[in-house]
């Protein structure tokens, strides 16, 4: 019988942590030591899906608070038995876990839970993305005004944009600031959100925008001019002020240049 690569005995070690129906693979290969091979991976393999469903909670709080401590910890495990780590960083972990999601949503609170973890890991995202200077005022105040229309924003790289059919903000502080028996039913009563995440500085800042305001930004992002990043945003509602939206994203350090 050939003797197995180190490649294929990482692959069948990292399959038994995860499955102890195919702890067998592996068993045969672990060092004794005077304990059960199954009872060693059993140890590494409880101390593995504790430290990962761990990491996962301190990443979604408030989706771990709408499922409720125990079914979130039961939805994780899974998570993680489908999608372990493909790299060695656990900061990078948890990308797909909204999507996962998905196929758990219910009515109710939980109907918009994978927009909250959305929203949570567009957090994660912002707080590790590179850092940079952001566009101000002052600066557009030097363009001249005829440069306007055909003027280019780039978004600052720790933007992160959600759109939400729910309210998707306001679910996401109501399970942040609430108790685990606090009602969300008024807070399920609100129209749908869409949030902007940002990271200008040090803190990372959550805030709802229109949607006329997110359709600006999706067109800046994507290369657009101003001019027809502007009509894409009126065409989304026609009473968008552009001005103000403009002047609002240059304080709040959306944009990271122009030109």
């Amino acid at each position: 019988m050939p003797v197995p690569t180190l490649r294929e005995m990482q692959a069948a070690f990292a399959a038994g942590v995860l499955d102890p129906s195919l702890a067998g693979r592996i068993a045969g290969a672990i060092d004794s030591d005077g304990m059960a091979p199954e009872r060693r991976l059993a140890i590494y393999r409880n101390n593995t899906l504790a430290s990962l469903r761990g990491l996962l909670e301190r990443t979604f709080p408030a989706t771990r608070h709408l499922l409720g401590p125990e079914r979130f910890a039961g939805i994780a495990l899974a998570f993680i038995r489908s999608a372990p780590p493909d790299r060695p960083q656990l900061a990078a972990y948890g990308a797909g876990f909204s999507g996962f999601l998905e196929g758990w949503a219910e009515a109710g609170p939980l109907a918009h839970v994978g927009d909250v973890a959305r929203l949570e890991w567009a957090r994660e995202e912002a707080y590790y993305a590179a850092n940079a200077p952001t566009l101000g005022p002052a600066a557009i105040a030097r363009i001249p005004v005829e440069r306007y229309p055909k003027l280019r924003f780039w978004l600052h790289p720790t933007v992160r944009l959600i759109w939400s059919a729910g309210p998707v903000h306001s679910l996401w502080q109501a399970a942040l600031a609430g108790s685990a028996d606090q009602p969300l039913a008024g807070t399920l009563k609100k129209a749908a959100e869409q949030v902007l995440v940002v990271r200008p500085g040090m803190t990372v800042v959550t805030r709802p925008i229109g949607a006329a305001a997110l359709v600006l930004l999706e067109a800046l992002g994507a290369g657009l001019p101003l001019a027809e990043a502007a009509t894409r945003a009126q065409a989304a509602d026609a009473g968008f002020d552009l001005q103000r939206s403009l002047a609002s994203h240059l304080a709040g350090g959306s944009f990271a240049s122009c030109g």
